[in-house]
């Protein structure tokens, strides 16, 4: 089927299933990546969409990303929230990735709160939480290769992180007790982490943290004309040796000890939107 179809057909069969479950249209679309998925309280009215119920998504293999669009009221606007996502370490195209942004925007989401664990380069500390003001892309492949000039091929990425949600989050934060640093984000492939050279690389390339993602979803999402926030939880420091070694299930558990504060926060800033 995906053969047959173009992009356009594929996310509008995408979203029909989504929008013949959904009592309303989503204004607000939140991804969270790894270590955030305790974030996803559901009300009890809240519906719950398996990704694998969902044409076209690409299903997730990584431990803390539960595969489910849960579309909720309690939040304050109607918010439709990716609990986990894919990766390109996975195996999937970028075209993959970033196909569940094309299928919020279809629904009607208009605002998208991107959020990920990362890796600290410079200027921050593991259990702190960081809004992404800028990135770099160092990837090595783009999600919008292929795609036609009328499709959003040429888009204007100066203030890709809405200035002003920037400001709106930092005012959330400064009401639950916090101090959101301003980051540039680098994104990296992995799933490997960072050797001690590659994270002094990017300190000099001037990034203050790292991740697996985020990133793709971003660019297809202004290409799609989406205010973008970006929220990161720092879980360790790239290019250092951790107690234990690095791994994958310390990232899960920082999520964890840290999910009511990044709850909190993130209510407060979609109560906002």
């Amino acid at each position: 089927m995906r053969a047959e179809l173009s992009m356009k057909e594929r996310v509008e069969l995408a979203a029909r299933a989504v929008q013949d479950r959904c009592a309303g249209t989503p204004a607000v679309g939140v991804v969270l990546g790894s270590g955030w998925g305790p974030v996803a309280e559901r009300s009890r009215t809240a519906t719950i969409i398996p990704y694998a119920e969902i044409p076209g998504f690409p299903r997730c293999s990584v431990e803390g990303h539960a595969g489910d669009l849960i579309i909720d009221a309690g939040w304050g606007p109607l918010t439709a929230i990716l609990q986990g996502r894919a990766h390109r370490y996975e195996g999937w195209s970028l075209e993959e990735v970033t196909f569940p942004v094309r299928v919020l925007a279809a629904c009607g989401v208009k605002t998208l709160v991107v959020t990920n664990a990362s890796g600290g380069l410079q200027g921050v500390e593991p259990g702190e939480l960081v809004v992404i003001a800028d990135h770099l892309n160092l990837m090595g492949d783009h999600p919008l290769i292929g795609i036609g000039a009328s499709e959003g091929r040429f888009v204007e990425m100066v203030d890709a992180y809405d200035p002003a949600l920037l400001q709106l989050a930092e005012e959330a934060a400064r009401k639950n007790g916090l101090l959101l640093k301003r980051v540039t984000l680098a994104a990296v492939t992995g799933p490997t982490y960072e050797t001690p050279a590659e994270a002094q690389m990017l300190r000099v390339l001037g990034a203050q943290v790292v991740g697996m993602s985020t990133v793709p979803e971003v660019i297809v999402a202004r290409s799609l004309g989406l205010r973008v926030l970006g929220l990161s939880l720092v879980t360790n420091m790239a290019g250092r040796r951790a107690p234990g070694g690095k791994t994958h299930e310390a990232v899960v558990a920082m999520g964890l000890r840290q999910a009511p504060v990044m709850r909190r926060l993130l209510r407060d800033i979609i109560i906002r939107l």
